[in-house]
């Protein structure tokens, strides 16, 4: 069927119920649009999906008054629905959403796949976090038929006798460009420290952005590195051209192709990269079976109490926990594991990013999860500490200018 069909379709299958949509680069804009335009279609429907903020940015619950939708990390470009309700915010780590998409009632799922290949099998491209959920579950099943997408060597495949119905489109996937790496002292300070504590062979975890971009980026000196990671990035590349990483089959795996079209094309054909579902990434079992797995994930602000803040900045909401706790458990079940959350001391204006208490509504990573802590100051592994002497080795990575209030506060919380 054409596009423009779709809606009717989905809408006669699933009415009062929930239809997965996949997120991250193979969104299907196509299909949002289509629904756009005969919004009539989206009434009582419920989408649901891993939105990725700052990547998936579109509002598939503002289609229509009666249309819902539901994510599992704060979106700030999903905030005038969540604010009416349309848009439910499930606060789950990433290993909790899947199940969730396993377990919860679906009436729809939509795939967007490759063509199909002389077997009749379609490529998954760049993402295999997600939809493999569905695969097995009893609902309708629409495939959409991507000529734009690039096929992935290490990607599951799909035959074509899994969908109910299919479409044919042509559109390029969603890219994520990064104009340059975090050029900061702190950042080039912070990326020492880390680089100084990974090991040659480790298995690498790590997020999006500039402050994991510029720790990835200090590692090109290391040999045999691994990689288990929910997502890879253009960072991946400097790393492969520097011989950085392992290059055996299944040296890499991820949940998530998330870059340029660039590191579409540098991907497509490796033989190391395995793309593997949530089930297998964020698996806290399967991670502590790692050896030496180091994951290393940022913050936005630390307590004397090792309370971490990822989701606020100030009184804005630009994330959630995501896999951070998964993978954070995995590293410290791990034989030589590392859990590492890299905090920059200091903010815009010089406003200290180490508190008495966290500034924000909720904690996203408990002090009983305390994780080494990298500055630019340095870095401790809290875990071990005792609450006393754990507030006097997070106020020693502080800046210089916020120990002796720090060291007030905690008196004065302790009296």
């Amino acid at each position: 069927m054409t596009i423009e069909e779709a809606p009717s379709v989905l809408a006669s299958q699933a009415r009062g119920g929930r239809v997965f949509i996949p997120s991250g680069p193979i969104e299907p804009l196509a299909l949002a649009r289509a629904f756009a335009a005969q919004p009539h279609h989206a009434a009582d429907l419920t989408f649901c999906g891993m939105a990725i903020p700052g990547i998936n940015t579109t509002d598939w619950a503002a289609v229509h008054p009666h249309t819902k939708s539901d994510i599992f990390l704060p979106n700030p470009a999903l905030r005038a629905t969540i604010l009416t309700g349309q848009t439910r915010v499930l606060p789950m780590h990433y290993s909790a959403a899947y199940r969730f998409l396993r377990e919860a009632p679906f009436k729809a799922a939509v795939f967007h796949v490759c063509p199909p290949d002389d077997s009749g099998t379609c490529n998954m491209s760049l993402s295999a976090d997600t939809s493999l959920a569905f695969v097995d579950r009893s609902l309708f099943k629409l495939g959409i038929i991507n000529h734009a997408l690039p096929p992935i060597k290490g990607a599951p495949h799909a035959s074509m006798t899994l969908f109910d119905a299919t479409i044919e489109i042509d559109e390029a996937p969603i890219t994520l460009e990064l104009a340059d790496t975090l050029q900061t002292d702190s950042a080039a300070a912070i990326a020492s420290h880390v680089a100084a504590l990974v090991e040659d062979g480790a298995v690498l975890q790590t997020g999006i952005g500039k402050l994991p971009g510029a720790v990835m980026a200090s590692l090109k000196g290391h040999r045999g590195l691994r990689l288990h990671s929910g997502l890879i990035g253009d960072w991946a590349m400097d790393l492969m051209n520097a011989g950085a990483f392992d290059t055996s089959t299944g040296a890499l795996t991820a949940g998530v192709i998330l870059g340029s079209q660039a590191l579409h094309e540098a991907l497509s054909a490796d033989a190391s990269l395995t793309l593997a579902p949530i089930s297998v990434t964020h698996s806290a079992a399967h991670i502590a079976s790692l050896d030496g797995f180091t994951s290393i994930n940022a913050g936005l602000e630390i307590d004397l109490y090792g309370q971490i803040n990822c989701e606020y900045a100030g009184d804005r909401v630009i994330g959630g926990v995501g896999g951070a706790l998964d993978f954070l458990r995995g590293a410290r079940a791990s034989r030589g594991g590392k859990p590492i959350v890299m905090i920059a001391s200091e903010g815009k204006g010089g406003v200290s990013r180490i508190v008495p208490r966290l500034t924000t509504p909720t904690v996203s990573i408990g002090r009983c999860d305390a994780p080494i802590l990298v500055t630019e100051h340095g870095w401790v592994d809290l875990e071990p500490m005792d609450m006393h002497g754990r507030a006097q080795a997070i106020i020693g990575l502080a800046g210089s200018s916020h120990v002796q209030a720090l060291g007030a506060a905690w008196q004065a919380l302790n009296t």
